[in-house]
């Protein structure tokens, strides 16, 4: 009997990852948020916010995999390529960018072919209506992903905060990599949580942010109304390296590099800016799990 058990248990595990019974499955880095999966008893709401568009669409390559069909409702300035790097497979992609006042009516109808819709809601919906057409959406068997802020009966309501893109210097040159992106959920039922993601990262994908170890810092003197300027190097494994400034004019600009001579090249330029303030190696004084020798190229200029 154990075994056959284990072998239920194993059937129904392969069906949960695979999104046939259960909560459909989303990505890893968005797992401690959605640790069930998407709903399928009540619709998941994302409310607006840079950024939302991209969650959508990071949640609905689930709707994909494995052969899945996905329909998108009402958002007409869905990028298609922008979808594809975040895993939704194109070409079981339904589009209907512009559904018309019976928006309901063809989200309903769309709700039994696909595994999950997508959609913002583009005409005025009761709560009657609403109650309906999520009992129709679940009769199908199928997941509502709702941008709206006004969907107060959600499973559970997405947020995004604080974007912030890296890949230029303060001094204006380099191009946009990747972005950070905060995502807040606050379910019908249990704890809020909260979580910071690269969306996108380098590949335009969703991606865990990698924990970073210091490496060496700096800490400047004071002069007239100048702020004290601190500059950090971070080893970020996988992501690479980060250069972390803070000051002269209270903002912490913090920005990832492929190698570590582009973020010493960035820390130098910052010693060259300001040559004429004392600089210390500071490195010794900050909490950090390894020591690493300060580097010649960084500190050349430095003030003793």
């Amino acid at each position: 009997m154990a075994g056959v058990a284990e072998l239920r248990k194993l059937i129904d595990d392969r069906q949960i990852e695979r999104g046939i019974i259960g909560g459909l499955p989303v990505p890893e880095p968005l797992r401690p948020l959605l640790p069930g999966g998407l709903s399928r008893q009540r619709a998941t709401a994302i409310t607006g916010g840079i950024g939302s568009l991209s969650l959508a669409m990071s949640l609905a390559a689930a709707g994909t995999d494995h052969g899945g069909w996905v329909a998108v409702v009402g958002i007409p300035h869905w990028g298609v390529v922008a979808a594809q790097e975040l895993g939704v497979a194109a070409e079981r992609t339904v589009l209907v960018p512009e559904p018309g006042p019976r928006w309901a009516a063809v989200v309903s109808a769309l709700a039994d072919g696909m595994r999950m819709v997508v959609t913002r809601p583009t005409a005025p919906l009761t709560q009657r209506m609403r109650m309906r057409l999520q009992t129709r959406v679940r009769q199908a068997n199928c997941v509502l992903l709702v941008l709206d802020d006004q969907w107060s009966d959600a499973a559970v309501r997405l947020s995004t905060t604080r974007p912030r893109w890296h890949g230029i210097y303060p001094n204006g040159r380099g191009r946009l990599t990747r972005r950070a992106l905060t995502i807040h959920a606050a379910p019908r039922s249990g704890r809020p949580a909260i979580k910071t993601v690269w969306l996108p990262n380098g590949r335009g994908q969703i991606a865990e942010i990698a924990p970073t170890q210091l490496v060496q810092s700096w800490w400047s003197g004071t002069w007239g109304r100048w702020n004290q300027i601190r500059l950090k190097i971070e080893d970020a494994g996988p992501d690479g390296w980060v250069t972390d400034q803070q000051g002269p004019d209270g903002i912490d600009r913090r920005t990832y590099h492929r190698h570590d001579t582009q973020a010493l090249r960035q820390v130098q330029e910052v010693i060259d800016e300001f040559d004429y303030l004392p600089w210390r190696d500071s490195t010794s004084m900050s909490q950090r799990p390894a020591h690493r020798a300060p580097s010649a190229a960084a500190t050349a200029r430095a003030r003793p």
